[in-house]
């Protein structure tokens, strides 16, 4: 697989995903990430997001709470990334939880995932985090039925006691978790939000480039650091 660029989605809403959609770098967006972890976002609001976008949608997770894992994926969402996973035990019941019977015991209804399947299956991404979730993630990509490792630099180089992300440790340490995921034929994905960070990355698979708000925050700054050159010139 090669390389797949995503914009990390806390607050837009459908119409500002048609927004984005209609915006001459939207070839290049590949992929959303939906935060209902950290973003003003609520789980009622993701059906409408997926609906709104042509692009494939992965859902950041609140929690590893099985009921809330089956509801995302009924809303038709290609996949899931759940924060925090720490060890195999919790990718087993992350697995049971996202998989229908006879691997698991995610049930089935009339949901927007059945009217309209998807010829794939959606994705299950064990976020890798922490100073634990690092030191698992040989043993969290073996468990059968995780799709993936994604990395969240951020609070791994809170937990590492890391000045920054793109450190030499934190640099190693995402390599790392790459290197668990290339072994057992995994996926593997980070969010960066980082030019120096995204430079140094080993290969990716999933790339998470930036966040609506940053993007917003970029724009309105560039376009107003040009504004008083503009005004007035003839």
């Amino acid at each position: 697989m090669s390389c797949r660029r995503g914009l990390w989605v806390s607050f837009l809403g459908p119409f500002g995903l048609e927004v984005v959609a209609a915006s001459s770098v939207a070839e290049r967006i590949e992929w959303l990430g939906v935060d209902l972890q950290h973003g003003d976002i609520e789980p009622g609001d993701v059906a409408p997001l997926v609906r709104a976008t042509r692009v494939p949608v992965l859902v950041r997770l609140a929690s590893h709470d099985g009921a809330h894992l089956a509801r995302i994926l009924d809303t038709g969402a290609a996949g899931v990334v759940v924060p925090g996973v720490e060890s195999a035990d919790q990718a087993s019941h992350l697995v049971a939880a996202a998989s229908l019977p006879p691997r698991g015991r995610r049930s089935t209804g009339l949901c927007r995932a059945a009217l309209a399947p998807s010829a794939d299956q959606p994705l299950l991404l064990a976020m890798v985090e922490t100073a634990a979730g690092l030191d698992a993630a040989d043993e969290i990509a073996a468990v059968e039925g995780i799709d993936g490792l994604f990395v969240g630099p951020y609070d791994l180089s809170l937990s590492l006691g890391e000045p920054s992300v793109t450190t030499d440790r934190m640099v190693a340490a995402i390599s790392r978790v790459g290197d668990a995921a290339r072994r057992h034929g995994r996926s593997f994905g980070v969010f960066s939000g980082n030019g120096e960070l995204t430079t140094r990355l080993p290969d990716v698979d999933l790339l998470g480039v930036a966040t609506d708000a940053a993007a917003l925050q970029a724009g309105i700054a560039a376009l107003f650091a040009e504004a008083p050159a503009v005004v007035g010139a003839r």
